[in-house]
């Protein structure tokens, strides 16, 4: 290349089994006796990695349980017959103690990829409640610590520039102020400055008074809605945990209970005893009702709604949380807890839960246990073995790997193909719970999968920009501008809607927002046509054009079709294979939707040169 010249150059490359590359590109001159070296500018992280995405869906089967003193189990195993399984492989995960398990899920909370308001509060009020019980354990962490003053600093600063006039927040910056969000909001900051961070007081206040106020405006007319009795039951339930409790409002809706959810009256219960907990006439009743809707089965204990609440975030494994953090303030002793820890430690995928309120509602619950039991002093031994071969034995648990867990791996080549194959846990007696977990996680290829319709219906399609006829394309040359059009039906009204469309890996998402004129100059903003993205584009209050996808929101979706348009550009050519376009409930994602993937082809232009 010239002296300040510029240059393109291509690499053909094979990429195997791996989850990412690290790749650093150098350049020298003719003779050698200069030369320099960069990452990737677009890299993930700070190392700058390139993730590798696989054109593949996974499938995964879990089972679990909790082994005390000198218990042993077996667990049958088989793979799935419908597919020829290639890849995948068996984890075994083994928690010495609950903290283990807590301390990883605030992990996968940290790094959750998406940036709406209640995820920002679930990426530190779990975390504050891991610190704050820690340390009055008398095991206080200085990593907790940090992290916990990390999530904190960042997450206070982004409510206190978020918060509305009215002293509320949307789940969007841009979506008008929501008493969900707010209350949640609110729960956050007290448990934070109950742990000793600092927090504004007028930010509470100001959350404080607009839950009050949304209150006074929600009178209980002769029919509410159960979604609504079910928020006001958290309302009043973040007030009083800020010590602002509405006891009167409390009463109204004890008096309703029966048209409430489960979860809800969990909320009510725990109301009533932080505004009064001496009068035990309320939560008496409350408890009565939990227990006598629990469910019992061969994994545990736990509880399930008559119909999903999806305008309030809830799902069945969120009421069995929340259900067990009620039991555990009202009556630590009840015979119920320790099989409901059981269901929730098998509930969970990998470190996690499905959401990310359960997965906060379950670390906070699990919490409150761990400060209950002291089971932080292990002393046992204990091994696994699968088929009769032994993964490992003889490892310790005690008070100094007390939040460590062992996780063991079995890739699918290893495992019996034709008949069952046989885990066994064991442990010795001594002090302390043993918890595990075993899932099966397999890749079918993308092209075996179908279309899905689990509520939600998506199909997506690809055209040239400049086809007036608008023909679907399956390839395209480099250079050239592609629409894509996405169309969405929703058989009902959907709460807290995600669609995501994954593209082409030679391509980018062009935003119609930003209009660059020339490269180094600052981009100028352009007013886009309105109904150039498409029917419904309105109701999504958030767009992320990412390097791998394009992801939108909608806080709500009422049921009908809807299409969004947006336009790629081609950049790189190459064969891409190209994962379904997914639409799901954010909160209960149970409510699904897929397309057919795709195969797409992008050829190299006319004038290019290599």
């Amino acid at each position: 290349m010239p002296n300040s010249g510029r240059g393109r150059f291509e690499w053909q490359i094979e990429v195997e089994d791996v989850e990412r590359l690290d790749v650093t590109f150098f350049a020298q001159n003719a003779d050698g006796t200069l030369r320099d070296a960069a990452k990737s500018a677009v890299g993930k992280g700070e190392e700058k990695y390139l993730p590798v995405l696989r054109y593949e869906a996974p499938e995964t089967v879990a089972t679990g349980g909790t082994l005390a003193k000198g218990e042993r189990r077996t667990e049958g195993i088989a793979l799935p017959r419908r597919f020829t399984v290639r890849e995948g492989a068996l984890e075994v995960r083994l928690d010495r103690s609950l903290a283990a398990a807590t301390v990883d899920a605030l992990e996968v909370l940290r790094n959750f990829p998406h940036q709406c308001t209640e995820q920002t509060i679930s990426r530190f009020l779990p975390n504050v409640a891991t610190y704050g019980a820690f340390a009055k354990l008398g095991l206080a962490d200085p990593f907790l610590r940090e992290q916990a003053e990390l999530a904190v600093g960042y997450a206070v600063q982004r409510l206190y520039k978020d918060q509305k006039p009215d002293g509320g927040w949307g789940w969007f910056n841009a979506d008008r102020s929501d008493p969900l969000v707010t209350a949640y909001g609110l729960i956050g900051l007290v448990e934070a400055r109950k742990n000793g961070f600092t927090v504004d007081d007028r930010v509470i206040e100001g959350a404080v008074r607009f839950l009050r106020e949304t209150l006074s405006r929600s009178r209980l007319g002769e029919r509410p809605s159960r979604h609504e009795l079910n928020r006001q039951a958290f309302l009043v339930y973040a007030l009083a945990f800020a010590d602002a409790g509405n006891f009167s409002r409390a009463v109204e809706l004890f008096d309703r209970r029966e048209q409430m959810d489960i979860y809800a009256r969990a909320y009510l219960a725990m109301a009533f005893h932080l505004i009064d907990p001496r009068n035990t006439t309320y939560t008496d009743a409350l408890l009565s009702d939990l227990t006598s809707r629990a469910i019992a089965s061969a994994t545990g204990i736990h509880w399930e709604e008559n119909e999903p609440d999806y305008f309030n975030w809830n799902t069945d494994t969120r009421t069995t949380a929340i259900v067990l953090k009620a039991l555990i303030l009202l009556n630590p002793q009840s015979q119920l807890i320790s099989n409901v820890v059981r269901w929730l430690m098998i509930a969970r995928d990998a470190d996690a839960w499905e959401t990310t309120q359960e997965t906060a509602w379950a670390v906070m619950a699990l919490v409150d246990w761990m400060q209950v039991t002291g089971e932080l002093q292990p002393n046992y031994a204990f091994g696994v073995a699968l088929n009769g071969k032994s993964l490992v034995a003889g490892e310790r648990a005690d008070a100094n790997n007390v939040r460590e867990s062992l996780t063991l791996q079995v890739q699918v080549a290893d495992l019996l193909r034709d008949q069952l194959n046989r885990l066994t846990i064991d442990r010795t007696d001594g002090d302390g719970l043993l918890y595990y977990t075993a899932r099966l996680r397999v890749n079918l290829p993308a092209d075996q999968v179908k279309a899905l319709n689990r509520g939600i219906s998506v199909s997506r399609s690809y055209h040239l920009a400049t086809d007036p006829e608008r023909k679907p394309i399956k390839e395209a040359k480099v250079g050239d501008n592609i629409v894509v059009t996405l169309t969405i039906v929703a058989k009902r009204n959907l709460h807290y809607a995600m669609i995501t469309d994954p593209i082409p890996a030679g391509t980018e998402a062009v935003n119609p927002r930003l209009a660059t004129t020339a490269i180094g100059q600052p981009p100028r903003l352009s007013r886009d046509d309105p109904f150039g993205r498409g029917y419904g584009w309105w109701w999504f209050s958030q767009t992320e054009l990412r390097d791998e996808k394009v992801v939108l929101y909608a806080t709500y979706l009422p049921k009908g079709t809807y299409r969004y348009v947006y336009t790629l550009r081609a950049g790189l050519a190459g064969e891409y294979r190209v994962m379904p376009a997914t639409a799901e409930e954010f909160y209960a994602p149970e409510v699904f939707g897929r397309s057919d993937g795709a195969l797409f082809i992008l050829k190299p232009s006319e004038d290019s040169t290599n």
